[in-house]
């Protein structure tokens, strides 16, 4: 090692490609070119004349150096961080708009919202509840919407991956809506992923059904389905205790997971949409490792 200063942006580099093991989605999150990104871990490497990560034809991984430096570099960052927050008490304040869909916003976000106020008490959160992709049209036009928490877009290649959730078919606790002939379905409208996820695994098991409801509010589908009188689709965490869960044996075929990302407008860049990004990501980053550590111990306690 030549020195024992370190340049924060190669840490942030470093930080970025450890925890999404992705050259290109490490770029997009700190909105540089890959190539920016890469000769950013190369001086860091000859900085520490040590590699950090093993890149070959499967992806990118850690070294034993580098799984032992991450731990240090995010606490760099932080240090860095709250450093700039107390000489510039002026970023700690102002307004930052979210716009996410409602079901999103009831299931993921208040654990994230809290993390926020316990930081920046000061700051003020427009929350804005919409369809998901359409939020994201607001995002790229003049709108001054900062950020979007969303279901992947397939068009897209921007965005920074939150969790991943299963779609599950659902129904009222005392329903028999499910053994109907033709299936009743509470949706959002046309557009929607689930719904159409919904639709094409109905379809290749022949299945009948039907549009018996369609909101575009999340409370909404959620009253069709308490009546008893519908099936829907949701993401695992938002189903609520009392509905029931359907499934092969209840004749509803599997279906796919669901990605949801946070997309940054490229032009809100400051200190403080920054911060409330990387704390959105690092909370949904260490819920999933403490998910992952529970799996581990069922299964092998």
């Amino acid at each position: 090692m030549k020195t024992s200063d370190f340049e924060i942006d190669l840490i942030r580099a470093f930080v970025a490609v450890a925890e999404t093991r992705n050259f290109t989605q490490a770029a997009m999150r700190l909105h540089r070119t890959q190539s920016a990104i890469s000769i950013r871990i190369k001086r860091l490497e000859e900085h520490l004349d040590s590699k950090l990560f093993e890149r070959n034809t499967r992806g990118v991984t850690l070294t034993d150096l580098g799984e032992r430096f991450l731990s240090v570099a995010q606490r760099l960052i932080e240090v860095n961080e709250e450093a700039y927050t107390i000489l510039n008490p002026t970023v700690t304040a102002g307004k930052v708009v979210i716009a996410t869909s409602e079901t999103y916003a009831s299931c993921l976000l208040p654990p994230v919202l809290r993390l926020i106020r316990d930081t920046l008490p000061k700051i003020e959160i427009e929350l804005r509840c919409g369809h998901s992709w359409q939020m994201l049209k607001d995002l790229d036009s003049n709108c001054d919407v900062d950020l979007v928490i969303a279901t992947q877009h397939p068009k897209r290649t921007d965005g920074l991956t939150l969790v991943r959730e299963r779609l599950l078919w659902v129904t009222g606790d005392n329903s028999q809506a499910h053994v109907d002939k033709c299936i009743p379905l509470a949706m959002f409208p046309n557009g929607c992923i689930y719904r159409q996820e919904a639709i094409i695994a109905l379809n290749r098991v022949s299945k009948s059904w039907r549009i018996a409801y369609t909101c575009i509010s999340h409370e909404g589908i959620l009253a069709a389905v308490s009546s008893d009188c519908a099936v829907s689709v949701l993401i695992e965490s938002a189903v609520p205790k009392h509905f029931r869960v359907l499934d092969e044996v209840n004749g509803f075929p599997a279906l796919p997971a669901v990605d949801v990302l946070l997309y940054q407008k490229p032009s809100s860049s400051g200190i403080l949409i920054k911060h409330i990004a990387d704390t959105i990501h690092k909370h949904f980053t260490l819920n999933a490792k403490n998910t992952q550590k529970k799996h581990t111990t069922r299964d092998f306690g």
